[in-house]
């Protein structure tokens, strides 16, 4: 201070812009990375959880009747995503059942199971689900991925962060230098807006751009800066809700939605609200003789062709897998319901033409009507009843839970 205080005006505002310009991006670059990383951490532990739920759902009926091959194939799929490292299957006794891996580290299935969670141990996201048949529980699937894609954002973040940095302190002391009253002011409310947005976490405020100059242009990066955090943050919200290869919405948003579904219907006594379940007829044999490729592109063309058939009023979903579910809001009866089923099977009935390949599509739906007295669980579980009832009358056709 007693240095401060021997530096004539001119200086005292050049430390004090460049204190200032200094500590207010440091602080705001430095909650947009540990934002961005707790938030990055979190939706990777979500799509971690809700893929290994479907795989324990996949798996349930291969691991009670000790079928190790389509138990193994449920795993092999995962190897999709490159960041997954292992993945162990357990029988009820903790042994494990079957195992598969990837990359150049020697994976070995963890010896001790813990509760179903994830846990972020090291360099990796381990995570648990307990597999159950008939609410038993029967077994538990295991998924370890690697955080070589989180850190290697993280550290062109800390770069970028870095380079905006050293350029703002450069061009707010060149400035400072030879045109401090018209320099002051900005410096100071951009000082503001980065402690704004530490504070509330609200990357929507910008800094008002005054001038066209270099300090004009750090306003400018900075804005961007903040426009690109504000955008992964939306990017986020959106890898959580919906399926990134259909862009249909995911289980975690139709978990959201027919939950409150069921609350309006049983506020509304003149309607119902229909669950629709289904899954492409036979997927398993394209992905295995064409490749999973052909199958993404199956998907892409069935999500499409499910979406013409609907109405307004009906939302469809991808459970995960070659799993969709409809949801059908407002609905008087059970004809309204056979028309739009029928409207669906009518618009997987043309042939698909991929790479060459004449492929057929069709699916097996399983319908249930509610009033809104149903919890969640017991309407998907009897959707999933209809749905096989519908398999073993053929495929290609529509049953109702009665």
């Amino acid at each position: 201070m007693k240095l401060f205080k021997k530096l004539s005006i001119k200086y005292k505002l050049i430390v004090v812009v460049l204190l200032t310009a200094a500590i207010g991006l440091t602080l705001a670059g430095s909650a947009s990375l540990s934002y961005d990383r707790i938030m990055q951490k979190k939706a990777l532990a979500e799509n971690m959880q809700i893929l290994t739920q479907v795989i324990a759902m996949r798996s349930a009926a291969a691991l009670s009747f000790g079928d190790a091959q389509n138990a193994l194939a449920n795993l092999e799929t995962l190897k999709v995503s490159k960041s997954i490292r292992l993945a162990c299957m357990y029988g009820l006794d903790g042994n494990v059942f079957v195992k598969t891996s990837q990359g150049k580290e020697n994976q070995v299935c963890p010896s001790t199971l813990q509760e179903d969670g994830e846990y972020f141990e090291g360099n990796y996201l381990d995570v648990f689900q307990s597999i159950t048949r008939n609410e038993t529980v029967i077994g538990t699937v295991f998924l370890r991925s690697g955080l070589e894609e989180l850190d290697k954002r993280l550290q062109q973040q800390l770069m970028a962060s870095v380079v905006v940095l050293i350029i703002s302190l450069c061009i707010a002391f060149a400035l400072t230098a030879r045109m401090q009253r018209r320099i002051y002011h900005p410096i100071i409310e951009l000082g503001k807006v980065a402690a704004q947005v530490t504070n509330n976490n609200n990357y929507s405020i910008r800094a008002s751009v005054e001038s066209d100059d270099e300090f004009g242009k750090t306003v400018r990066a900075f804005n961007n800066m903040l426009y690109e955090i504000e955008l992964d943050k939306k990017e986020l919200t959106r890898l959580a809700y919906y399926d990134p290869l259909t862009k249909l919405p995911n289980r975690r948003m139709f978990s959201e939605r027919i939950e409150l579904a069921l609350e309006n219907t049983a506020r509304e006594k003149d309607s119902k609200v229909a669950l629709i379940f289904m899954d492409v007829d036979r997927f398993k044999k394209v992905n295995d003789t064409l490749g999973h490729d052909i199958g993404d592109l199956l998907l892409k063309e069935f999500s499409r062709r499910l979406q013409a058939a609907l109405p307004e009023t009906a939302t469809a979903f991808r459970l995960g897998g070659d799993e969709f579910t409809v949801i059908l809001n407002g609905v008087a009866n059970e004809t309204e319901v056979v028309a739009i089923a029928d409207a669906i099977l009518e618009e997987f009935s043309s042939p698909l033409l991929v790479a060459g390949e004449t492929l057929t599509i069709s699916a097996s739906l399983g319908i249930v009507l509610s009033d809104g007295n149903d919890t969640v669980n017991s309407i998907m579980k009897n959707a999933d009843i209809a749905l096989y009832r519908a398999k073993d009358a053929g495929r290609g056709k529509y049953q109702f839970f009665k």
